[in-house]
């Protein structure tokens, strides 16, 4: 996520990650941040209870794209598999559809607040890319070839398509080329969907975070400055000393042109001299 980003170290942004990844993601069952009422909310509990027979492990849930609809062909087989009627599985898909819709509005709060972006409007929607895009990279993380168990996981076009619809959504102009890249990788046979996985997320790791640094004629980057997030190799201390270097280099013109006036100065002086002397000698031969 870092890599992606392409942003400094720091310990407000490792607790949102780990948030994305421990809690939104792979967290069956809500803590007390997604509950209105301070009470904890255990949603896998919440459904074996409402729906007897059910169970699935945690990788069904949660693992379907921040934007995506929250759903997979995993949980249709195993519901069919249940004999549930249609009503009841339209209940069960309305118990998802709901459970996303809680988490996603406070992490998308949560978020907002992490990155000083407004509740609301053209900040918020920037909070929302930046969440979903490490949501995204968590699942392509899950694809990598050294996991053995894909079972449960999104379809890697979906997630795919949903970085694309962020990057378009931030800065469809800038985000383009990227876009183009990420698209025909995705499309491509060439690669199994592991190791296209591990493609697309060196693509992200190569791109995305120059992408993010010109988002906006460069609006998104000076606002995470402000807030004190720092692009790996841009960060305050080298502004910091390129200040200083012009701050140098201002005193140095400074120096210059005092050191000409002193010259000039002296100048002055010397061809008021040779002046006096001249004028002396003339008075001299005269005088002879």
């Amino acid at each position: 996520m870092y890599e992606v980003l392409g942003l400094e170290r720091n310990e407000k942004l490792t607790n949102w990650m780990r948030f994305v990844s421990s809690v939104l993601i792979d967290n069956n069952n809500a803590d007390y941040a997604f509950s209105d009422n301070g009470d904890p909310f255990d949603f896998y509990a919440y459904l074996k209870e409402k729906y007897p027979g059910f169970q699935c492990k945690h990788r069904l849930l949660f693992h379907w794209g921040y934007n995506s609809r929250p759903w997979s062909s995993y949980l249709q087989d195993k519901v069919e598999g249940y004999g549930w009627s249609d009503t009841m599985i339209q209940s069960f898909q309305a118990d998802f559809v709901a459970e996303q819709k809680r988490r996603n509005g406070y992490a998308n709060h949560y978020t907002e607040d992490v990155f000083g972006f407004e509740h609301g409007g053209k900040e918020a929607r920037v909070a929302r890319v930046l969440i979903s895009i490490v949501y995204d990279v968590h699942l392509l993380g899950d694809y990598e070839p050294d996991n053995t168990d894909l079972d449960g996981l999104q379809d890697i076009s979906s997630v795919v398509g949903d970085i694309i619809n962020n990057i378009n959504a931030l800065d469809k102009k800038n985000g383009s080329a990227l876009c183009k890249q990420l698209r025909k990788m995705s499309q491509s046979q060439e690669y199994d969907v592991q190791d296209k996985a591990s493609v697309l997320l060196r693509l992200l790791k190569e791109n995305f975070g120059n992408f993010l640094m010109v988002a906006q004629d460069g609006k998104v980057a000076a606002h995470l400055k402000k807030q004190g997030f720092f692009f790996v190799g841009y960060s305050d201390n080298q502004s910091y000393l390129e200040d200083k270097s012009t701050e140098k280099m201002s005193a140095d013109r400074k120096v210059r042109n005092k050191s000409s006036l002193n010259g000039g100065g002296i100048g002055v002086v010397v061809f008021i001299s040779i002046i006096v002397l001249i004028g002396l000698f003339v008075f001299l031969f005269k005088k002879k």
